[in-house]
């Protein structure tokens, strides 16, 4: 997985919009939930991305994530779960897609 992470890294996303979205278990592996979204987040914010999309964590069950903004509030990116919160996902995706779309109009 480290070469992956190198390549992104390399690649510069200076002024490029990215909006994020993960898949995990908050149940299952709670104390990691999403930690690879969180990760991905801060390889690409250091190649100058421009972020839209954050999520409340308002909802879920979970120890710990790398996902989080920095005051905790928010996941860096839509937050899924098909194992524990399948029922919700639809739509937690139809109202982040339609957050995103306000969100990058706002930007231009």
């Amino acid at each position: 997985m480290g070469a992956i992470w190198d390549q992104v890294s390399d690649v510069s996303l200076q002024g490029k919009v990215v909006a994020l979205f993960g898949l995990g278990d908050q149940e299952g592996y709670g104390e990691w939930y999403l930690d690879a979204m969180g990760l991905l987040h801060d390889e690409l914010k250091a190649t100058g991305a421009t972020f839209i999309g954050y999520w409340p964590n308002v909802g879920y069950e979970f120890d710990a994530s790398k996902a989080l903004t920095e005051d905790g509030s928010q996941f860096v990116g839509l937050a899924l779960d098909e194992d524990s919160q399948y029922e919700l996902s639809d739509e937690r995706i139809a109202t982040w897609c339609e957050q995103i779309l306000v969100e990058y109009q706002n930007l231009l």
